[in-house]
């Protein structure tokens, strides 16, 4: 607006002339148009400056380092422009998922509707991670087939090292002898069971490298699948 105001003043001070500011409005207004489509025709057949949207599903046992991992790297790819959503499966579990148990069938159910939140935020163009323990291959394979450009990452990390790390005291409640009223029921890894992914995308072994190395290590390879 303020551009046409100014073509105005300017063609009326040359010209002295109403009619002439007139014509020139309806040429500024039709060419701005004209350009503007032309202007989206081209940026939606070029790529440059453009990233791909991304789901990323995790998966790995309580305690593997998941949250912070996802949480980290997308915090270095924001720095870099790019758009990324964490699906941390703790939050989600007290949001649109606070009416689930613990059964597989409720689990998986739970990893249904972060995949489809995750696919919408795919194919917008952004990086979505959830970040949730996922522990059945069958609802895993599933995803994948929810959209194109679905990966798997396991972060990995053996029983004993999850054991003796064990922040909030999760693995101790759930090996408490049967009828302890404190003893957690359906832990996975314990009490439930966890499939290994046979064939993941990439493989983060918390028990193995550095917090820091893990992290970028899936911030580069979130890099190289949307370029």
């Amino acid at each position: 607006m303020l551009g046409l105001i100014f073509l105005s003043l300017l063609t009326y001070a040359v010209t002295e002339s109403m009619g002439a500011v007139g014509r020139i409005a309806v040429i500024y207004h039709l060419s701005m148009l004209g350009l503007y489509f032309i202007h989206e025709r081209l940026w939606n057949h070029t790529k440059w400056g453009k990233t791909s949207g991304l789901f990323i599903q995790m998966t790995g046992m309580s305690g593997a380092g998941k949250s912070t991992i996802a949480h980290a790297a997308a915090e270095k790819l924001r720095k870099r422009g790019i758009k990324v959503e964490v699906m941390d499966g703790d939050e989600y579990r007290t949001g649109i998922c606070g009416d689930l148990g613990f059964s597989k069938e409720d689990r998986n159910t739970n990893i249904r509707r972060l995949g489809f939140i995750s696919k919408v935020l795919a194919r917008n163009s952004v990086v979505s991670i959830i970040s949730a323990i996922n522990p059945y291959e069958d609802i895993r394979s599933e995803l994948t087939k929810l959209c194109d450009n679905v990966k798997t990452v396991y972060v990995k990390c053996d029983l004993e090292t999850l054991v003796r790390r064990d922040p909030k005291g999760l693995y101790y409640r759930a090996l408490l002898p049967d009828g302890d009223p404190n003893k957690i029921q359906n832990f996975t890894g314990i009490s439930d069971p966890y499939e290994e992914p046979p064939a993941p995308d990439l493989i983060l072994q918390t028990n193995r490298e550095a917090m820091s190395f893990s992290i970028a290590k899936l911030e580069n390879y979130i890099l190289g699948s949307i370029q």
